[in-house]
């Protein structure tokens, strides 16, 4: 028979517990806009950073520049509308350029500006940063609890997923 060092809670315990942690993650991730106008150190340049939607749509161009609005809105799961008002923000501060193929004179497409381009690399080193402390954080566990870890995070997505998909009447029942 095996035994194991942890308390096996109740279903019901056990969702209450990942309904806090994805609310203190999503709290965590709110605060990201300030911990990266921070590590800019610059107050104007931060200044423009705005709220998390803005990092995304930044993070998008940068990695994928040239990119069009549809593909930033897809990619950041946004309306083309919300992109195309986030991209007028970005222009007016600063932070990136619209610019139109040679090929494809109608379409518009952005790319970063020195500024914009230091936001994005400023989010990277952000993000490298909690990855690496996250990663020492992980190091208290085993192998074996890592593997089920990750085992459960891929189940739980494939059932957010499902559930998204859903009709909403038969979530209903």
């Amino acid at each position: 028979m095996e035994t194991s060092m942890y308390r096996q809670p109740a279903p019901a315990e056990l969702y209450e517990q990942i309904k806090d942690f994805l609310h203190r993650y999503e709290n965590h991730k709110q605060t990201e806009p300030s911990r990266l106008r921070a590590m800019i150190g610059d107050e104007e340049a931060g200044s423009r950073v705005g709220n998390l939607t803005v990092v995304r749509v930044i993070d998008c161009i940068g990695r994928f520049e040239p990119i069009n609005g549809t593909t930033i809105a897809e990619k950041v799961e946004l309306s083309r509308a919300g992109i195309t008002k986030i991209g007028a923000r970005l222009l007016r501060e600063g932070l990136v350029k619209r610019e139109r193929m040679r090929h494809n004179r109608k379409e518009i497409y952005y790319r970063l500006t020195p500024e914009g381009r230091d936001v994005f690399e400023t989010h990277q080193r952000l993000h490298a940063s909690e990855a690496a402390s996250f990663r020492t954080f992980l190091d208290g566990y085993s192998g074996e609890q890592l593997a089920f870890v990750g085992e459960f995070l891929r189940h739980a997505g494939a059932e957010f997923e499902r559930q998204r998909h859903e009709p909403l009447l038969e979530q209903a029942r």
